[in-house]
């Protein structure tokens, strides 16, 4: 069975989608690429097996295996359930939808054997299953979890702190601790116009958050600290640093994951499309969750930043 996927958008994050397709094509994971975007223009120069500006005319033309939708958060819905129409399975970035209520209502129509993914890439890198294992394993509990992503770029236009930075964290947060984020006491939340701090709370654990853009330097990191052991895992190098007890060992044993998590990400959807394995990844439950804390934290417009 020939393997074609659609990327809709061809935007700034959509260029990386395509990057990765390229990467995979190249190496046989899949047979043809095409590309779709209501902008001409951001078609120009982009190398596919087809082009196209309606998605309409991308489902009725192609034999698709499967499609992504890589545009404006606004419009992932309206177009994942064109795609859904067709009984095919969807790549959707983050966030799901613009509101809970209308996630709730997209996962709830959803057919038992739709396979729908959406783009929390962190779930796929190595360095953080193997963290994620050895907590499962009951190798090393949680006591603390710190999540630290601050990006020396500008902050993209419209973009905010927590929606699009931090969102990685809490979903970090909910995926090692299996602890709801709306169950989980707001200890601190402070937000500017470019970061966020964020401190939660459950019975055994403290979680914090720190991201921002335009900061000094790059900074990539997840710790876990447990009451005997603790993991440093670099997004930047894979670098997974183990310390014994409650310290920093000055000499830790250090794992290396030179993992790529959107390249995972795109071959689990690969591999769940060949094998005809429904579900929605992450589970809607997560979904839902972290919709759920979102809408109740969100800034607005009369809130102090």
């Amino acid at each position: 069975m020939r393997t074609t996927i659609g990327l809709v958008g061809c935007g700034r994050w959509g260029t990386v989608h395509h990057a990765t397709l390229t990467s995979l094509k190249q190496r046989g994971h899949l047979d043809r690429l095409v590309v779709c975007d209501i902008d001409g223009q951001a078609l120009e120069g982009v190398e596919a097996d087809g082009h196209y500006r309606s998605i309409e005319d991308m489902l009725a033309e192609e034999d698709l295996t499967g499609v992504a939708i890589v545009t404006p958060p606004e419009t992932h819905l309206s177009l994942a359930r064109q795609v859904v129409a067709v009984d095919l399975p969807v790549f959707i970035e983050k966030p799901l939808a613009s509101s809970t209520e209308d996630e709730a209502d997209f996962l709830s129509m959803l057919p038992e054997n739709a396979t729908a993914m959406v783009g929390y890439l962190l779930r796929h890198h190595a360095g953080l299953n193997r963290i994620k294992a050895a907590i499962d394993d009951h190798a090393m509990n949680i006591e603390t979890i710190s999540y630290r992503r601050r990006t020396t770029r500008p902050k993209p236009e419209g973009a905010d702190p927590l929606n699009t930075l931090a969102v990685h964290g809490l979903d970090t947060a909910r995926y090692l601790t299996g602890h709801p984020l709306v169950a989980m006491d707001v200890k601190k939340l402070e937000m500017t116009e470019s970061s966020a701090n964020i401190w939660l709370g459950t019975q055994s654990s403290i979680i914090t958050i720190d991201v921002a853009w335009e900061a000094e330097e790059e900074q990539r990191t997840l710790a876990v600290q447990g009451t005997t052991s603790g993991a440093v895992l670099d997004f930047g190098t894979g670098d997974v640093a183990w310390y014994a007890g409650s310290g920093l060992d000055e000499s830790p044993l250090v794992e290396y994951f030179p993992s790529q998590p959107l390249e995972e990400q795109w071959l689990s959807f690969l591999q769940r499309v060949a094998d005809g394995v429904p579900g929605v990844v992450p589970e809607p439950e997560s979904l839902l969750d972290l919709s759920a804390w979102l809408s109740q934290h969100r800034p607005t417009e009369s809130a102090p930043r």
